[in-house]
């Protein structure tokens, strides 16, 4: 409705501004013509044109009061009504009718009026100033018998035996004569132009109409993504932190239409720090909101303290359920805990990131992607890990940055980007500009966004060394007592107490089974609280084995199936903030920790 009416009041301003335009030169014509009529009476008061008879300076005087009337009426009303414009109009065709009557000019001076008239872009005034003015010219004839003029090319004449030459047909006959010979011709011409006029008039107006409308839509799309741009880039953080234990830069460069690319990072806790850069289909202000509803979703998830998949599982839930444009989004979200390096990560149908040594060696982080985030009902996420040493890099990035073309339509490529992280181009800006200076100035088609992360040196934490305990069901219910005696000293709240001892008794059971099948072993386990983080670190000399490797199971069919078990790591992943595992002089060394909120 704002469009549409926007638009009406463009046409609008468009036609008045072309009325005052053709009232001025309206104007200008009333002025020019009351100069000539001025000039005229006085060279026929001078006799200038021998034989002209000096009684039509009085229908020249009333043509010379008409348009200097009309002059004055342009110049008092100020308001360009339909009246002045009509006045102006019937001055000028009055005007014409004297001026072929008196001095025998051509019928068509009419057209000048019916000109004026069109530029109004006014069809139906176009229409009725053409009928009054072929009237006139009906009337002429007659109005220059009454008057007293003679065409001579119209009459008929007597030559006697004398020499004489006398006129013999009557003034009736005449004007039937000159109407029928002349009149009637020049309205066919008239009627012609008239036609062509009003055509002109419409066909105007509606090309003034499809230019407004052109205009408005332009506008009105050059106003959403000012709109979208503004909401793009108001919700990246740009707060870049640059900490002891790890630093994140980002870049993200918009193309000419605003698509949905985004970064963001946050703070989880003291010692993680979750981070993610995403794509979203399609440009323009739908992009950019659900752009925003995205971001903030997973912002809000994790914040709350989910870890990565289950952040994105109920992200994708609450999308789905407003997605009417049915757009989507990659994402790549990561979370690094800055205590040991681990990573914890979920890829939505996004670009692999790069990890870079540092040494320098440049790896591509693959795996299985998920699927795309915001198209499909009941999505389940699977989270991945990996570790990261200090002096480690990771670079995530868009489409746009390996799609960026230069004028010979060649891509910048993964492949590239691989190469320049190996020579040394380890930051965005670097990288930034690499891109420039291979795409020579090529118009960029899609937002090249990118985001890298540093881990530097881990903070030092000294644990407990903790208490020995079999590995049977005696050692169990021990080691269970030994940590609630440690968590509950330490002033742990009964459902913090509760999650680390269903953990904990999943983990012991774990090992029994896989560590010490045959029994006779032992399990040292230490129980801490350290920057308000309760850690319970699990060491037995088993085989190597990670439990953290296996596959979430699919709960909904081991139900169905009536299966019992299998869901003993499955827990202790999602109540625990961070699980994490390692082979350590010998041992298998799996340590899971909780948040104190």
């Amino acid at each position: 409705m704002t469009t549409a009416t926007s638009s009406t009041e463009g046409l609008q301003q468009v036609m008045e501004r072309n009325r005052e335009s053709v009232d001025m030169a309206a104007l200008m014509l009333c002025a020019a013509l009351s100069a000539l009529i001025l000039v005229l009476y006085v060279l026929t008061r001078l006799d200038v044109f021998a034989g002209l008879d000096k009684s039509i300076g009085i229908y020249m005087m009333i043509d010379e009061a008409l348009l200097l009337a009309a002059v004055a009426m342009e110049v008092l009303d100020k308001r360009h009504t339909r009246v002045t414009r009509g006045f102006f109009i019937a001055v000028l065709m009055v005007s014409a009718l004297i001026i072929s009557t008196v001095l025998s000019f051509p019928y068509l001076m009419f057209a000048l009026p019916i000109l004026l008239v069109t530029a109004y872009y006014d069809g139906r005034f176009t229409l009725v100033i053409a009928v009054i003015g072929a009237a006139l010219m009906c009337v002429e004839p007659f109005f220059s018998t009454y008057i007293g003029i003679t065409h001579m090319q119209y009459v008929d004449f007597t030559t006697y035996d004398d020499g004489s030459i006398v006129i013999t047909s009557d003034e009736t006959t005449e004007a039937f004569r000159e109407f029928a010979r002349f009149t009637v011709p020049s309205l066919t011409i008239y009627a012609a132009m008239v036609g062509l006029s009003v055509w002109v008039t419409d066909r105007g107006l509606k090309l003034i109409k499809e230019r407004s409308a052109l205009a408005e839509s332009q506008v009105a799309m050059e106003n959403e993504l000012s709109i979208a741009a503004g909401i793009q880039h108001g919700m990246l953080p740009e707060d870049f932190p640059d900490e002891e234990s790890y630093a994140i830069t980002a870049t993200m460069v918009p193309a000419k239409d605003v698509g949905g690319d985004f970064y963001d990072f946050m703070r989880i806790g003291r010692s993680r720090v979750a981070f993610l850069v995403a794509d979203v289909s399609g440009k323009g202000m739908p992009a950019a909101l659900f752009m925003a509803s995205a971001m903030t979703l997973i912002r809000s998830n994790l914040e709350n303290g989910l870890p990565v998949d289950v952040a994105m599982d109920r992200a994708n839930s609450e999308l789905l359920k407003s997605n009417k444009e049915r757009l989507f989004v990659t994402v790549w979200l990561g979370m690094l805990d800055l205590k040991t390096g681990s990573l914890s990560y979920v890829n939505a149908g996004h670009n692999p990131p790069f990890l870079i040594r540092a040494d320098g060696t440049v790896e591509s982080v693959k795996c299985r992607p998920n699927f795309i985030l915001g198209r499909k009902k009941g999505l389940r996420f699977t989270e991945h890990r990996m570790s990261m040493s200090p002096g480690d890099r990771l670079l995530l990035y868009t489409d746009g940055l390996t799609d960026a073309t230069n004028p010979e339509g060649e891509m910048f490529t993964v492949g590239r980007v691989e190469r320049r992280l190996s020579a040394g181009y380890v930051s965005v800006d670097s990288m930034m500009d690499e891109v420039k200076a291979f795409s020579k100035g090529a118009d960029q088609f899609d937002d090249i966004t990118m985001l890298l992360v540093e881990y530097r040196k881990p903070k030092k934490i000294v644990y407990s060394e903790g208490e020995v305990f079999d590995a049977d069901q005696a050692g169990h219910d021990k080691a269970m007592a030994y940590i609630r005696s440690r968590l509950e000293e330490a002033g742990c709240s009964e459902k913090v107490i509760r999650d680390m001892e269903i953990s904990s008794s999943e983990v012991i059971s774990n090992i029994n089974m896989y560590a010490y099948p045959d029994g006779g072993g032992t399990i040292r386990i230490s129980a801490d609280v350290v920057e308000r983080i309760a850690t319970v670190i699990f060491r037995d000399s088993g085989p190597e084995y990670n439990p953290l490797e296996r596959s979430n199971p699919d709960a909904e069919k081991r139900i169905r199936e009536h299966k019992i078990g299998g869901f003993g790591i499955f827990i202790v992943k999602k109540l625990m903030d961070n699980v994490r595992y390692e082979r350590t002089d010998g041992m298998n060394v799996l340590t899971i920790m909780k948040e104190l909120r």
